[in-house]
């Protein structure tokens, strides 16, 4: 039997928690829910619960792709990989919004036109 600190149970709760909300909130189709982001939301989540529940288990990956012996490099690791799904989403909301200025630009033009 594996003896859980205050910390695991805690941080189990939160990331189940967050991890049925996204599936509620996809299945109610709130504003803004897309598919994308109910996968994201469980990959991240699920990847928090399962740490929760086996913490060892980051150190081995850690040690397998040869990153060192620490979590302070898996958690580096993380780092990165949020800073570019971060970068990906900036660019994705500047071509968002060239797109919209363009539409509103073009229905203001006809309107002035007519």
């Amino acid at each position: 039997m594996n003896n859980f600190s205050i910390y695991q149970i805690f941080l189990g709760i939160i990331s189940v928690f967050f991890f049925f909300n996204g599936i509620f909130k996809f299945i109610k189709k709130e504003q803004g829910q897309s598919f994308f982001k109910l996968f994201i939301t469980l990959l991240v989540w699920g990847f928090i619960f399962f740490f929760t529940l086996f913490p060892q288990l980051a150190h081995i990956i850690s040690e397998q792709l040869g990153m060192g012996e620490n979590l302070n490099t898996l958690i580096f690791t993380g780092f990165i990989i949020v800073f570019i799904i971060i970068y990906k989403m900036l660019n994705l909301i500047e071509r968002l919004e060239r797109n919209i200025s363009e539409i509103v630009r073009k229905n203001a033009l006809s309107k002035l036109k007519k």
